[in-house]
């Protein structure tokens, strides 16, 4: 398996567009930054977190929260992440820590695997109490391994979007444990690591 992998990456289909994410990878290796991660009642317009990690740039611990939503968690939701509305029953609302949040992030280089999914949550999840945005510079790392890895959308321009687990793996890392939100901003920091080695562009 590694093996094919390897041998898919021999060829991008544009080698500039490959080196531009990996120099975005190499710049983040000497700066301050946190990297995010939610998990949430859906993926709709309504939907709420109910939980967030974040480690910084060393992989240290920086928030691990379960979070009480003003909504029912639906059992789809629960399947793909484990959390029941019974394990949230006593845990903060998002209110209750917004001001730790905003304290943590605002104005930092801040980046999530899915930065426009998880920046909206955030939004929403604020918006039910009446809450301001908290400004940061946003950066998606799920964007940048699209360009890293080159591989073309069927019928559109441009790359295709990967999964993190699936993108984990093409890299010959270990999947450790998916769908929790500090597992997930954890393998999303080890991806930006790895496509910041000097030899990534020769694999």
């Amino acid at each position: 398996m590694k093996d094919a992998i390897r041998g898919f990456m021999t060829f991008h289909p544009n080698p500039t567009h490959r080196r531009e994410a990996w120099q975005w990878a190499q710049s983040l290796m000497n700066r301050r930054f946190y990297v995010l991660d939610t998990e949430t009642t859906g993926l709709g317009k309504h939907d709420e977190i109910v939980q967030i990690g974040i480690v910084d740039q060393n992989g240290k611990t920086a928030m691990d929260k379960l979070i009480k939503p003003t909504i029912s968690i639906p059992p789809g939701a629960s399947r793909v992440h484990g959390i029941y509305d019974s394990d949230v029953e006593n845990a903060p609302d998002f209110k209750d820590i917004y001001a730790e949040l905003s304290k943590l992030l605002a104005g930092q280089l801040v980046i999530a695997y899915n930065m426009t999914f998880d920046r909206r949550m955030i939004q929403q999840s604020g918006d039910k109490y009446g809450l301001p945005e908290i400004r940061m510079s946003q950066h998606c790392a799920m964007r940048q391994y699209a360009q890293y890895r080159g591989q073309r959308r069927k019928g559109w321009r441009g790359y295709k979007w990967h999964r993190l687990g699936n993108a984990v793996v093409q890299e010959g890392l270990q999947v450790t444990n998916a769908h929790n939100a500090l597992g997930d901003a954890r393998m999303t920091l080890k991806l930006i690591q790895k496509m910041a080695e000097e030899n990534s562009l020769m694999s």
